[in-house]
C-alpha cells in the first residue's frame, strides 16, 4: 500500500485522470446495469418481485378461413379465464386479476375543471397481492366486485389535486368519464416503474358481456399476477396453470382450428420484461445484447487507460530493473503492477458507483422512465436504498477487475520482460 500511495504522489496527475477515467466508465456501466436492475429489484408496491409470476397473454387462432370471425394473433385474457387459472392456486400465496395496461380516463369532482389520469381495473386481491400503503380509508371489497359497483381507491395525488388531501376524499363522489364513483380508499403514489401496480385510479373489474365473441373464447384484456409461497413453488404453480389451459382448451374442442397458447407463461418478473406481444422471452437473446453492451463499454476505456499505464511504467523502467536484477520474478512484477493499478481502479469505480446512484436517486424521473408512459404527471421515483444493493457492488468489482486487466494486463507483461541491465542503463542515459 505504501508502495501505490507513493506512485500516486509521484504521479499525481497521471493517477487523477485514471481514477476519473475508470469512474466515468464505470458510471456508463452502471447506470445500463440500472436501466435492467429497476425492472426487478423490489419497488414498493411491486415488494415480492422475487415470487410473482404472470399469465400476461396468449396466442389464439379461431374457425376455418370462411368463417366471419376467424382472427389470430395474441391477446390478453378475458376476466373469468384469468379469475380461473388464479382460483386455489396450489403453492400462492395470493392472486389477482387486473388490467394488462392503464388507460386514461377523464377524472373530476363536481364543480371543478376534468383532468386526464391513468386507471385500472382490478379485483379485491390486488391490493393485498401488491403491498400498496393506504393512507385513508380503505380497498373496495369482493363484494363490490362482483356486482361491479362504482368503486375507487385513489392515488395521493389525485386526492390532494380533487379533494385537498386524502382524509377528505374517502366516501366523496369522484366522476370518471361522467360516472359516479365512491371513493374508498387513497394509497401512496405508486412509480410508474412498478408498472403493473401502477396507475392513479382503480376501479372494479366490469361486468362481462356475455354476448361478446372474443370473451366467449377466453380473450379479453386481463392479466393474472401471482405470489408465491416461495420461489420453491413456480414449478408447482406453473404446472397447475398450464393443466388449467388444457381444461380450457377442451371446452372448445368442437371448434374447428382453435388454438389458445399462454406463450409459456407463468413468466418470473424478469421474464416478464422480456414479453412482447407474441414472442415468447429469450433471456439468453438477451443476455448476448447485454454481454456486447458490456464489452464495447468497457473495451473503449481500457484502450485509453492502458496508454496512461504504460506511460506510468516508462517512468518506472529503472525500478522494474533493479527488482529483476535482485531476483524479483516475472511474475511477481504482473502481480505487483496488476495490483497497484487495481487499488486505483477500485478507487476510481466506488466513486463511479455512488455517482451513478446519486444520479439515479435524483434524476431517474428524467433519465429511466422512457419506456413508461403515463398520462398524469406524477414522477417516477426510485430510494437511493432501492438502487443500493449487493449485486450492484458485485457488478461494480466485476467489471472493475476486467477493466483493470484489460488496461494492464497488457503492459505489465512487457514491464516483465524488461532487460535488467538495459533497464539500469537507461536510466543513467
Amino acid at each position: 500500500m505504501k508502495q501505490i500511495i507513493y506512485e500516486i504522489k509521484s504521479q499525481p496527475l497521471i493517477a487523477a485522470v485514471t481514477v476519473i477515467g475508470t469512474a466515468l466508465a464505470i458510471f456508463l456501466m452502471m447506470v445500463v446495469v440500472m436501466l435492467q436492475q429497476v425492472k426487478v429489484i423490489p419497488i414498493a408496491p411491486e415488494s415480492d418481485r422475487d415470487r410473482m409470476l404472470y399469465v400476461s397473454g396468449v396466442s389464439f387462432s379461431y374457425g376455418p378461413d370462411d368463417n366471419p370471425y376467424y382472427s389470430s394473433g395474441n391477446s390478453k385474457m378475458a376476466s373469468p379465464i384469468a379469475q380461473e387459472f388464479g382460483e386455489d392456486l396450489p403453492g400462492a400465496e395470493g392472486t389477482t386479476v387486473s388490467q394488462g395496461s392503464h388507460e386514461s380516463v377523464l377524472i373530476a369532482v363536481a364543480g371543478q375543471p376534468s383532468f386526464e389520469t391513468d386507471m385500472r381495473q382490478t379485483d379485491e386481491k390486488f391490493f393485498t397481492v401488491y403491498s400498496f400503503r393506504f393512507l385513508a380509508g380503505k380497498s373496495f371489497d369482493e363484494a363490490d366486485v362482483k356486482s361491479h359497483l362504482p368503486k375507487a381507491v385513489i392515488s395521493e395525488s389525485v386526492a390532494r389535486d380533487t379533494y385537498g388531501n386524502a382524509d377528505d376524499a374517502v366516501g366523496k363522489e369522484l366522476l370518471i368519464d361522467e360516472v359516479p364513483h365512491t371513493v374508498t380508499g387513497v394509497v401512496a403514489d405508486v412509480s410508474p416503474v412498478a408498472d403493473h401496480a401502477y396507475a392513479q385510479v382503480w376501479v372494479p373489474i366490469e361486468e362481462t358481456d356475455p354476448t361478446d365473441f372474443w370473451e366467449q373464447i377466453g380473450l379479453g384484456s386481463y392479466i393474472l399476477a401471482i405470489k408465491a409461497e416461495s420461489p420453491d413453488k413456480f414449478k408447482e404453480i406453473g404446472d397447475e396453470i398450464n393443466r388449467r389451459v388444457e381444461i380450457v382448451k377442451s371446452r372448445y374442442s368442437d371448434k374447428e382450428n382453435f388454438v389458445y397458447d399462454i406463450q409459456g407463461a407463468p413468466y418470473t418478473q424478469a421474464d416478464e420484461t422480456l414479453h412482447y406481444g407474441g414472442s415468447k422471452p429469450n433471456p439468453s437473446a438477451e443476455r448476448r445484447q447485454r454481454l456486447i453492451i458490456y464489452s464495447i463499454l468497457l473495451l473503449i476505456p481500457a484502450i485509453n487507460l492502458s496508454s496512461m499505464t504504460r506511460s506510468r511504467l516508462r517512468r518506472r523502467t529503472s525500478e522494474i530493473g533493479v527488482r529483476r536484477a535482485f531476483g524479483c520474478t516475472r511474475l511477481r512484477v504482473i502481480t505487483d503492477i496488476l495490483t497497484e493499478n487495481f487499488v486505483i481502479t477500485l478507487a476510481g469505480s466506488l466513486i463511479g458507483l455512488f455517482a451513478c446512484l446519486i444520479f439515479g436517486s435524483l434524476l431517474f424521473d428524467a433519465v429511466f422512465t422512457g419506456g413508461w408512459f403515463t398520462t398524469y404527471a406524477v414522477k417516477a421515483t426510485v430510494s437511493f436504498s432501492s438502487l443500493l444493493n449487493w449485486g450492484m457492488f458485485a457488478y461494480a468489482i466485476l467489471f472493475c477487475f476486467i477493466l483493470n486487466l484489460l488496461s494492464t494486463g497488457i503492459p505489465a507483461w512487457r514491464a516483465s520482460r524488461i532487460n535488467p541491465v538495459e533497464a539500469i542503463n537507461s536510466s543513467n542515459r
